[in-house]
């Protein structure tokens, strides 16, 4: 009888009984699963209870979330929807603290690196001409080894490799790179810069091929024009839209034709899962990988809903891959000019780069998409 008689606390807000219902309707729309769908980071669509055809969309603004079912229109209460999605971002919230972090394991430089055996004693002074290092001997297994984390056989130090490669990566010419390094006193030519970029990113990739990125729900997918060996080629690369991590990548001879689901199967496995939400152009072949990738074949597989009506002024856009595309991959192309083979270690060191290198500009407080996701 009494609409608004106190008896319930949502959050740090005293509520009503009224709202109380509302937000325990919107607990069952989550509970029930495959009612929320996200569209970009500022919109949702849930699924009508009554007509399972129909959706109200959910526009997030700076005063709060909009509905566009009558409740909160015509009402101007805080509706179901709304608080369906409320409590889903709090639920995968809550889940992604719970998910342990990939600790990356220090080598242990008081063990054998080929026996593992702590019974090593110092062997000696090895004489090299970027400076001396301690040589170590194993008083089990026999054998004399140094400590030179990745850079064994190497002429030039670790420290002289590691900023050659990040120049490389963050936008010099290999030439560049080889000259500035030269300056400090070192004798490199750019042709030994470029090798130094293509083996150690083959290298990181094999490492960060092992760490499951904690994505988002949308997924973005486009493809960028490029030269390798001067033929006309095509790079796709997959984008988580929350976090902006580069989740996958593929080369191919042709735009629209070409079968890229082998990077719909590669995205898939590398975030464990698959979007509800994957946006593309309308290339047949972004269609037809969906189809057979994500698209769900019976009515327990999740379902990806694919948005290829995109428009840079349109109600959907892929901005964001416009932007990946010219700012992480069209800059660093040019400098490149043109690639040598179609499985080149400077893509992936480009990726490489983009996720776990280079702060972010789009992300709070400039973080790497990495860091993000």
């Amino acid at each position: 009888m009494f609409k608004y008689t106190i008896g319930f606390t949502y959050g740090m807000e005293t509520t009503t009984i009224e709202q109380q219902q509302r937000i325990t309707r919107g607990a069952e729309i989550v509970s029930l699963g495959g009612q929320i769908e996200r569209i970009d980071e500022h919109t949702y669509h849930v699924r009508s209870q009554s007509n399972p055809d129909r959706h109200y969309e959910v526009i997030t603004t700076e005063h709060g979330m909009l509905c566009s079912c009558p409740d909160n229109i015509y009402r101007g209460v805080c509706c179901k929807h709304v608080h369906a999605i409320e409590i889903s971002k709090r639920m995968r919230e809550a889940v992604q603290k719970e998910v342990p972090k990939t600790v990356i394991k220090q080598m242990d430089l008081t063990k054998c690196k080929f026996c593992d055996s702590a019974n090593i004693i110092k062997k000696g002074i090895r004489r090299l001409k970027r400076g001396d290092m301690q040589q170590y001997g194993c008083m089990d297994c026999g054998k004399r080894f140094v400590h030179n984390l990745g850079f064994e056989k190497k002429q030039s130090t670790p420290e002289q490799i590691t900023l050659a490669v990040d120049m490389v990566f963050s936008g010099l010419s290999s030439r560049k790179a080889a000259e500035t390094l030269n300056k400090t006193g070192g004798d490199t030519s750019h042709m030994t810069v470029f090798r130094w970029a293509d083996a150690y990113a083959k290298i990181m990739t094999a490492f960060a091929d092992k760490i499951t990125p904690q994505v988002s729900e949308a997924w973005r997918t486009d493809e960028l024009y490029t030269k390798i060996k001067g033929n006309r080629r095509y790079l796709f690369a997959m984008l988580d839209a929350e976090t902006r991590f580069w989740i996958a990548k593929m080369v191919a001879e042709h735009k629209g034709t070409d079968d890229v689901a082998p990077m719909f199967k590669e995205a898939k496995r590398i975030a464990g899962k698959v979007p509800t939400t994957l946006i593309s152009d309308k290339a047949a072949n972004f269609h037809e990988a969906w189809e057979q990738q994500y698209k769900a074949k019976n009515f327990l597989h999740k379902d990806t809903w694919h948005i290829n009506d995109v428009a840079f002024d349109g109600i959907h856009h892929n901005n964001q891959m416009e932007s990946f595309n010219g700012n992480t991959l069209r800059l660093r192309e040019k400098v490149f000019r043109g690639l040598k083979k179609d499985d080149s270690g400077l893509i992936d060191g480009l990726q490489i780069y983009h996720n776990f290198m280079r702060p972010h500009l789009g992300l709070p407080g400039q973080i790497t998409p990495s860091e993000a996701a």
